[in-house]
């Protein structure tokens, strides 16, 4: 009898440390699917921060340009 209920104590165990195993795995997959679309992110605002980096200047010269062009016909 005595063994049977700790053979039974042992088999809810080990039942509970496959569910904690299953949960710890399936945390580590979705942990690492958002280390990668982090990463994804990353690369995409660098790209956005050259992008309006070149609009800046463009700006920057158009500005200049109508400046010049304003200047220019006044005088």
């Amino acid at each position: 009898m005595m063994n049977d209920l700790c053979q039974e104590k042992h088999r809810r165990i080990n039942d509970c440390f496959d569910t904690q195993n299953k949960r710890l795995n399936n945390h580590s997959e979705r942990i690492d699917k958002l280390e990668q679309f982090r990463s994804g992110t990353e690369v995409e605002i660098r790209n956005l921060i050259e992008q309006i980096k070149g609009l800046v200047a463009t700006i920057k010269w158009g500005t200049g340009i109508v400046i010049t062009s304003l200047i220019g016909f006044f005088i």
